[in-house]
């Protein structure tokens, strides 16, 4: 080896080596907030005077006093304002923020993939830094790019296509359009841009599923019942038979997660109850045996409120038999309140803004909050929204999309979605946009009581300053 080259050799390797050590020396991104009052998902009063140190994406530590921070560390002076965790909304479906069935069934990929991006950015500014998708889009696109940093959105737990069984609460084909597992044809968009597919028997319900998880899906979304805003599906009708429903929890449950059904009738819940089904959406005809079964068995309750509420009939994607169908309903819900707070079970927070203009869709989150504040109480809601909503998206096990520690807490090793806002929320929900009004609430982008928006480390909205 000449001199030369072994110098240059030498001195090469000395820069990699120099190189290697500052890459190893880099010091973790740090943020920490001073003087939180820390609502931390689950007490019943805040803890006042606190300091938090988020590393990265996760909280590293909660302390009374300055914590021992890095170097060039953000610093955030809460000032006395509330520090609590993101919210979550646990049966949204961001793909479908279009204003009725037939706009979807007549859009292209492109127009339903930027409203899902519109969506995103919306649900995100509101203080939702998590979303279960309930249906409509799978986890390999806007979520890769969202999970990427390269659009603003919230966390994305999806479900992929809803299955629904044929004349089903999904099954949006036209009376004229063939069934794809009869023809071989498949003359809807809906069940081309697999936002939801009839399927029935086991085996097609087997493949379904599978194909949804291999698409990304982080849990299941099936139809056990009929439903309201869509035509062919009575309101009194139960959807798949036991065999059918047992087949989708059985093919989840083999990829380690779990089922959410719609439903609503009382031998609807219970069928799937007894088949393995742990998220119950809606339940609005719920009766005093079948929520006793549900809470006997650890299942969770997932109802938007808005369903209950007389502004509903003035939802403009309403048809006359959507309206015929919710008068039927409303009679039918007159149980679901006082058995609800009788027995007290697990609750998330469900918006369910669907087929709706994105305005609509704003104007319901915060009547949603409020209605649920009014019904159950403001600290049940701030739960329902946030340590409970993060007990069931762990329920998905391997494929937690977010494996790295708990949503919708602040504890040591939780991730970093966090809120700033003015004053209590345990006394005023106001403050994280709660509104009495719904379609005659004024338009608004953001709420203006959110001062500090983080997700995952990052801060998206800060007007502290």
């Amino acid at each position: 080896m000449s001199k030369k080259f072994y110098i240059g050799t030498v001195a090469a390797l000395a820069l990699f080596s120099t190189a290697t050590l500052a890459q190893d020396e880099k010091k973790p991104q740090q943020v920490l907030f001073t003087n939180c009052n820390i609502f931390d998902g689950k007490a019943d009063k805040l803890a006042n005077g606190k300091n938090v140190l988020v590393e990265d994406n996760l909280i590293k530590t909660i302390g009374d006093k300055t914590l021992n921070a890095n170097d060039g560390a953000t610093v955030v002076e809460c000032g006395g304002r509330t520090l609590m965790p993101g919210l979550i909304d646990m049966h949204s479906h961001l793909g479908l923020q279009m204003p009725g069935i037939a706009a979807v069934e007549n859009a292209l990929w492109e127009e339903i993939a930027a409203n899902t991006v519109i969506a995103a950015e919306r649900w995100l500014m509101d203080g939702f830094t998590t979303v279960r998708d309930a249906g409509g889009m799978s986890g390999k696109g806007v979520k890769k790019l969202v999970d990427r940093g390269d659009l603003p959105g919230p966390r994305i737990y999806p479900s992929g296509a809803i299955l629904s069984q044929t004349s089903g609460h999904a099954d949006t084909r036209t009376l004229s359009a063939r069934n794809p597992l009869l023809s071989g044809v498949m003359d809807s968009n809906i069940e081309r841009l697999d936002i939801a597919h009839a399927v029935d028997g086991r085996d097609s319900i087997l493949a379904a599923v599978r194909r949804n998880l291999k698409q990304g899906a982080s849990q299941i979304k099936i139809m056990g019942g009929g439903g309201v805003a869509t035509e062919y599906d009575p309101w009194h009708s139960t959807g798949y038979t036991i065999d059918e429903t047992r087949a989708a929890v059985e093919a989840a449950k083999d990829y380690g997660t779990y089922v959410m059904s719609h439903l609503n009738q009382p031998v609807s819940i219970q069928r799937a109850l007894e088949a393995g089904v742990i998220s119950i959406e809606h339940g609005f005809a719920i009766d005093e045996e079948t929520i006793q079964m549900l809470d006997d068995k650890g299942a969770y309750l997932s109802t938007q409120l808005t369903g209950t509420s007389e502004e509903l009939f003035k939802l403009p994607s309403l048809t006359s038999e959507n309206r015929r169908k919710l008068g039927i309903a409303r009679d039918d819900m007159k149980n679901y309140f006082p058995l609800v707070k009788k027995y007290k079970p697990k609750q998330v927070f469900a918006i369910d803004a669907v087929l709706t203009t994105h305005a609509q869709a704003d104007q319901q989150r915060a009547h949603e909050i409020w209605l649920f504040g009014h019904h159950f109480g403001n600290l049940e809601f701030l739960k329902a929204a946030t340590s409970t909503a993060g007990e069931l998206l762990a329920k998905t096990g391997d494929l937690n999309p977010y494996p790295l520690g708990p949503i919708g807490i602040i504890e040591q090793g939780a991730y970093a979605d966090l809120l700033i806002v003015d004053d209590n929320p345990l006394e005023d929900l106001s403050i994280l946009g709660a509104n009495k009004l719904w379609y005659d609430a004024p338009p608004r982008k953001g709420v203006e009581g959110i001062k500090l928006i983080m997700k995952d480390g990052v801060i998206y909205k800060n007007t502290l300053k």
